[in-house]
């Protein structure tokens, strides 16, 4: 740190020593990838709002799977954008319709396409490397942009992630902008991320960045050098989330036994498909009782989903252990429950 105290403080880009770690993770993944390729942000929703407000406006349409991450489809919506959902399988028999991609690219026209083909957030799916190879195929054919989600590519809990598919920007070419994270690997209140794109479109985000910030606390940068640095560091994250993820499930097939979930082979939750579709009122009786949880109508473009539900697995097991036996007890309060008197959810 002392180091960086007699200058000014303000890296745009981030500090070169990080830049340079993440460009080596990328290209250990099998994606070439130099410093001047990457740009450090204030997590990897700040680096997706960067991006939206880059490449589209008012009216225009996003791609998104369907179910998809809650607060992109909320920054797609701030944006005055549209997303177009193409629905992926969520019992994860099938996964992504490489088919239905192609179509809608050229029926809808996007500005962009927004996917997660690590660890996808809620289902857990991950795309094969075959997958990847043709849905960069479709993308490159409609020159359609994608900004491809990795903040759970490191948290595989059944391998090494260096020995998992390539990025799909490896098949996409300059058309993908992959956005990371540190706050799921490391911890939630490290708010680091960034972008990985091509040099030429870098250099437009970091002049569209001048009006939203100055660049990303250098402290952080350096705590965040230094953990990147120790391998160790996410071994342990990932044998502790191994046993968190076998401890929820084990509780949710003791107390919720006719609840079906696939079990995921890394990032951070479970996906449950519910006997019946009274998600959004478990998730207000859940509250009552002390349990937040996120629906299934979160996830989808125009709600819906009402039989299926997320349950994270970032706690200790004791504590899961209680919330499901909570959620259990919310649950029969709802099951049978007319309509009509279901609670609002704002």
């Amino acid at each position: 740190l002392a180091d960086h105290l007699g200058d000014h403080g303000y890296q745009e880009r981030g500090l070169p020593g990080l830049r340079e770690r993440i460009a080596r993770r990328y290209t250990e993944r099998g994606l070439p990838t130099t410093p001047a390729q990457v740009m450090v942000t204030n997590g990897a929703h700040h680096a997706f709002v960067l991006v939206l407000r880059m490449l589209a406006g008012p009216g225009d349409r996003v791609l998104v799977e369907q179910p998809t991450y809650p607060n992109a489809l909320e920054a797609i919506r701030a944006a005055h954008a549209i997303p177009v959902p193409i629905a992926l399988d969520p019992s994860g028999e099938r996964g992504w319709d490489i088919a239905g991609v192609d179509a809608a690219l050229r029926q809808a026209s996007p500005r962009f396409a927004y996917l997660v083909v690590d660890f996808q957030n809620p289902t857990g799916l991950r795309l094969d490397t075959g997958g990847r190879e043709r849905l960069g195929a479709v993308l490159s054919r409609a020159r359609t942009p994608v900004v491809v989600d990795e903040t759970l590519v490191e948290l595989d809990l059944e391998g090494d992630p260096l020995a998992g598919p390539p990025p799909l920007a490896a098949f996409a070419g300059d058309l993908a902008i992959c956005v990371g994270s540190a706050s799921k690997t490391h911890w939630g209140g490290l708010r680091l991320g960034w972008i990985r794109a091509s040099e030429d479109l870098l250099g437009r985000l970091v002049s569209a960045r001048y009006a939203v910030d100055l660049g990303s606390p250098v402290f952080e940068q350096l705590v965040l050098t230094e953990l990147l640095d120790d391998e160790s560091a996410l071994t342990r994250r990932r044998e502790e989330l191994r046993g968190y993820r076998d401890a929820l499930a084990g509780a949710v097939r003791e107390h919720l036994p006719d609840w079906t979930f696939a079990l995921p082979e890394g990032g951070l939750s479970l996906w449950c498909r519910m006997p019946e579709p009274v998600s959004s009122r478990l998730a207000v009786a859940a509250a009552s009782h002390g349990v937040q949880v996120a629906p299934g109508s979160r996830f989808g473009v125009h709600g819906g989903l009402e039989r299926w539900i997320r349950l994270p697995f970032s706690l200790p097991p004791e504590t899961m252990e209680q919330a499901v036996r909570r959620l259990r007890t919310a649950e029969a309060s709802v099951r049978g429950t007319p309509e009509s008197l279901a609670a609002p959810i704002a």
